[in-house]
Formats: structure tokens, C-alpha cells, sequence
């Protein structure tokens, strides 16, 4: 009896390892592959309770979340630009508006990160195999799709509104090229976090900044100084015109006045010459003597002293 009891439980102990070996479980979180002899026999992508053949078949788990890969910054080589004002923020720093000329083959500092999710388990494992290689390999391959289109891409159009474009360019370069590599993933999104000048370009940009802001600040002050002459010129002109026809008008006046006094001295000397002759010598006198210093040499019977002399 014991010896049945023993058999028994040996049956079911093996029964249970049987049956936990034959069991397994997918959460939302993976997507599998079932192997058998290392050879794929299924593919699952539910999650939820499934089986399989102890020891004849394996599984072989996938994350079907968004994964990233973040490599670190490269010196990348942007195409040439001419006149590009850099009127955007550069990481973080606004940099003055001002003519930027940069030579081709001058490097920027890119800084990218990509996420990317598995969406064909079967051809991940046959490819890639682990998520530490498929790492590397869409990193090599971001770099060089980068690359590609940053050369093409001047750092005007990169720090202006058309970097959204240039991202989903590089996107959809690298999604090509994974599918004509069967690599079995998606790149969902590449982000650019950063473009910045290597130090030697900065310093050199700076530089220019500085001269091109110097010969405008020259080329506005001599603007201004021409402006400055010409409103001097129209103001020293419109002066000489309004003395020129004040000076006019006085003389004008001044005839005008000298003919009134004409007219009255005539008047009065046809009125009574002796008066007038009498009135015009008492202004001789005041106008001659007024000062004690003015010494007159005359004849006694001269002309001008016949009123002193009561004639």
C-alpha cells in the first residue's frame, strides 16, 4: 500500500514539474517567440496563459515597449551657409542677430537620442538578437543617416522652425534603412537635443559678429552724420532765407519811414523856412557838442555860429 502511495506521489510530482514546464505566461509588457530545438515554431504576441513542449521547446521574450537609444554627442559637419542670421535660442543662449558666414566642413557638436520599439520578434532574433546589439546597430546607423542629412542642412534652417522637418527626414532615412536591413524594428521618433558650435567656431563666430556689428554701428553713425548734415544744411538755409527776406522787409520799412520824414521836413521847410532852417542847426549843435572832448576849429564868422551870434 505504501508502495503505491509512494508511486503515486512520485506520478504526480512529475505530473506538476511536467505541467509547470509546459505552462508559461506573456504580460502586456513582452511579445515571444517559441523555439523548438532552436528552430522558431511560433510566435506570440498576446499576452495571457500559453504552452509548450518541456524540454523540446523554448521561449525566447521581447520588449514591446518604446525603447531608446541615446548615443553620445558627435562633431558633425553641416553644409554651408551664407547670410544666416542666428536670431534663435542655442541651447539655452540667444545668440545676437548678425550675418553668419560659416565655411564648409566646419563641425558642430550634434547631441541625438532615438526611440524605436521591436515590431517583428521573429526577424529581431535572427538580425539583432539582443537589445545591447540593436543598440549598436541603430546607433551606427542614426550617425550615419545624420550625417547625411545634416550635410545637407545649413545651421540656419537647423535652429529655425524647419528642424521639426529635418528630425522627421532622419526618421524616416533611418526607417528605411532598417527595413532594407530586416532588422525587424521601428525608429518611432529622433530627437535633436542639441547644436552647438565647437569652440573654435564659436570663437571665430564671435569674431565676426563683432566686426559685422562694428561696421554697421560705423555704417549708422555715418548715416546719421549724413542725415545730421542735411538738416543742418536745410535749417542754415532756411535761415539765410528768412533773414535774407527780414532784412528785405526792414529796408522796405526803413524807405517807407525815411519818406515819411522827407515828406514832413518838407513840408515844414515850406512852412516856415526860418524854423526849420533854426531847428535843424539845434540838432547840428547837439549832435556836434554833445561830448566835452569835441574840439571844433572855425572862423568866428563862420556859418555854423551865426545863431550863437544872434542873427
Amino acid at each position: 500500500m505504501k508502495l503505491q502511495l509512494g508511486i503515486l506521489l512520485i506520478v504526480m510530482a512529475v505530473g506538476l514539474i511536467g505541467l509547470s514546464q509546459s505552462l508559461f505566461t506573456v504580460d502586456e509588457r513582452e511579445q515571444a517567440i517559441v523555439l523548438q530545438l532552436g528552430q522558431p515554431v511560433g510566435k506570440i504576441n498576446e499576452p495571457g496563459l500559453h504552452f509548450k513542449i518541456p524540454l523540446v521547446q523554448d521561449v525566447r521574450r521581447f520588449d514591446r515597449r518604446i525603447l531608446s537609444v541615446d548615443p553620445r554627442p558627435e562633431q558633425m559637419v553641416i553644409s554651408s551657409s551664407s547670410d544666416s542670421p542666428l536670431t534663435k535660442t542655442l541651447d539655452g543662449v540667444v545668440v545676437p542677430s548678425t550675418r553668419e558666414e560659416i565655411v564648409s566642413g566646419e563641425p558642430i557638436i550634434v547631441d541625438t537620442f532615438t526611440r524605436y520599439r521591436i515590431t517583428d520578434p521573429l526577424m529581431f532574433m535572427k538580425t539583432l538578437r539582443t537589445v545591447y546589439a540593436a543598440n549598436q546597430r541603430i546607433e551606427s546607423i542614426m550617425n550615419d543617416v545624420t550625417r547625411g542629412v545634416l550635410g545637407n542642412t545649413t545651421l540656419r534652417q537647423l535652429l529655425s522652425a524647419e528642424r521639426e522637418d529635418i528630425m522627421m527626414d532622419i526618421r524616416d532615412r533611418a526607417n528605411k534603412k532598417t527595413k532594407e536591413d530586416q532588422l525587424g524594428i521601428e525608429i518611432v521618433d529622433t530627437r535633436i537635443v542639441r547644436a552647438d558650435l565647437t569652440p573654435e567656431l564659436r570663437q571665430s563666430t564671435v569674431r565676426r559678429m563683432i566686426s559685422e556689428l562694428r561696421e554697421r554701428a560705423t555704417e549708422t553713425r555715418a548715416k546719421g552724420a549724413e542725415r545730421a548734415l542735411e538738416i543742418r544744411s536745410t535749417a542754415e538755409k532756411e535761415r539765410t532765407v528768412i533773414l535774407a527776406e527780414a532784412g528785405r522787409d526792414a529796408q522796405i520799412k526803413r524807405g517807407q519811414g525815411d519818406e515819411g520824414a522827407i515828406k514832413t521836413y518838407a513840408a515844414a521847410f515850406n512852412k516856415d523856412k526860418d524854423f526849420y532852417e533854426f531847428t535843424r542847426s539845434m540838432e547840428a549843435y547837439r549832435n556836434t557838442l554833445a561830448t566835452p572832448d569835441t574840439r571844433l576849429i572855425l572862423s568866428p564868422n563862420s556859418e555854423f555860429f551865426k545863431h550863437f551870434r544872434g542873427e
